[in-house]
């Protein structure tokens, strides 16, 4: 059973028969959350100032390394023939696949051949028994990057990058100076199914990362990124340590004093997670792991940060943070007191506070947003019922990185197939909207901060199935367009 499972119902039985103690956790939580929404605040004020970095003149020569893991080999394929169409000098730059850990000859053989196909410029690697998941898989093409390589490029697997895209980076390193640039995901198929889900995912990069380029702070997220070869080995590579390898990366190269960018352009577009399910899996990979790094890392931020700037590291902080979730104790001690114990008032008023503070957080944020760039309340409500869809997963993972130091990496699927893309309603949305339900009657004559905490507990369910019908009808377009053949196995 997982220890956020375990923290629940433990705090649901102690705001039974211990509700003082349950109040004083609840305080400490409802402390953090608000301290981290602050420090998203304050990020926020102090951004808009010039970066200090100045242009330089460059010519890279790019590394392109593309990690695969179990996936459909014409997907892959597809985003190989993007990068054989980039409209840049073809002696300056190489393709390197690395398959880890795929024992099923069927999905990375296909990849081989295409890479022997597109010429000398691509080359495929299959390791067996690689540890470090995706960071160990990158840490090996990394060591068979050619020696006069100045950059690294990581695409994921399912990104179709556009034909200028590596000269766009090229003049992206020469205008900004900077020692690594993060281009911003982006989803294709988007732009009448599954808005919200898009635009729920890109607010992170609408907010946070334009905020850090302000700090010249930027964490990397992983696909579309470009690091110095030199920083990238001065900092020792890539590491497994997190389930969220490029925002660990992205913190000791901030530490080692190297500068990061956030170019606000998109040059590449991949699939959305295809279900609920896997959409669920991605958000507790990255809150986890974004968690577990932010544990590793903060009393070094803190203390000894060095050459960072105070600005900077709070740039950090708020990256780190942007998709933790702190419901977990407030929602079981609101729930188990209404129901067992609702004379204790005081517990109840201090957790509807925490988690009306957590709506009232993802509101402000994605309706802000969606105003500010499309122009639409449709779409902000859209995005904000995403973000509610996700809350159950991304309280579990909060809580779960908390208590433990060691994380299993999950790939997000990417097969169309029926039998992998039917997706189910978990069953955590499913209880917390029964006992939430229940409560309600219990709560009806007490205060509207209590009835409204109450009350928010039941919107992630309904969440999940809005989100779950988006992914049903975003795969049916993704997939069966005259060109699906490209994105589709």
């Amino acid at each position: 059973m997982a220890k956020s499972t375990l923290m629940f119902w433990a705090i649901f039985g102690l705001a039974v028969i211990l509700p003082k103690v349950v109040l004083v956790v609840t305080v400490a939580v409802l402390t953090m959350q608000t301290v981290l929404i602050l420090v998203r605040l304050g990020a926020r004020v102090s951004a808009g100032s010039s970066p200090k970095t100045q242009g330089r003149d460059v010519c890279p020569v790019f590394s392109v390394h593309v990690a695969i893991h179990n996936e459909p080999p014409i997907l892959v394929n597809a985003t190989l023939h993007a990068l054989f169409r980039q409209e840049f000098p073809s002696d300056r730059v190489e393709i390197i696949v690395i398959d880890n850990n795929s024992t099923n000859p069927a999905l990375w053989s296909p990849v081989e051949r295409e890479c022997s196909l597109l010429g000398d410029r691509f080359r495929f690697l299959h390791r067996e028994g690689v540890i470090g998941a995706k960071a160990g898989a990158l840490n090996i093409a990394l060591d068979h990057t050619r020696p006069d390589a100045t950059h690294i490029v990581t695409i994921d697997a399912d990104y179709v990058v556009q034909p200028d895209f590596l000269a766009d980076a090229e003049r992206a390193l020469r205008r900004t100076g900077a020692d690594y640039v993060q281009f911003p995901q982006a989803y294709r198929r988007t732009d009448s199914i599954a808005q919200g889900v898009d635009i729920e995912l890109e607010e992170y990069f609408r907010s946070e990362a334009r905020m850090a380029d302000d700090a010249e702070a930027v964490l990397l997220t992983g696909t579309l990124c470009v690091i110095s070869k030199a920083a990238l080995l001065c900092v020792g590579g890539w590491s497994g340590r997190t389930t969220t390898e490029d925002a660990e990366l992205g913190v000791r190269l901030c530490k080692g004093g190297f500068t990061g960018r956030y170019i606000p352009k998109v040059v590449g577009n991949g699939l959305l997670p295809l279900t609920l399910t896997d959409l669920l899996k991605q958000r507790y990979r990255w809150t986890s792991g974004n968690l577990r790094t932010l544990v590793l890392y903060l009393p070094n931020l803190l203390w000894h940060s060095g050459a960072l700037r105070t600005r900077q590291v709070v740039a950090i902080i708020a990256q780190l943070g942007a998709w933790l979730n702190f419901g977990l104790v407030p929602a079981a001690a609101l729930l188990a007191t209404a129901l067992f114990n609702p004379a204790f008032t005081v517990l109840m008023t201090v957790a509807a506070v925490s988690i009306l503070l957590a709506l009232g957080d993802i509101i402000s944020r994605l309706m802000t947003r969606s105003i500010k760039e499309t122009e639409s309340l449709a779409l902000g409500v859209a995005a904000i019922t995403s973000r509610l869809a996700l809350a159950p997963a991304a309280a579990r993972a909060t809580a779960d990185a908390c208590f433990s130091s060691t994380q299993k990496f999950i790939v997000t699927r990417k097969f169309a197939s029926s039998h992998n893309c039917h997706s189910h309603v978990p069953l955590d949305h499913m209880v917390l909207f029964a006992l939430a339900l229940s409560a309600l009657w219990n709560v009806r004559e007490l205060s509207l901060t209590i009835q409204l905490g109450v009350g928010a507990l039941t919107l992630p369910l309904p969440a999940a199935w809005w989100v779950t019908e988006q992914l049903t009808r975003y795969r049916s377009v993704a997939f069966h367009t005259p060109d699906a053949k490209e994105i589709s196995a």
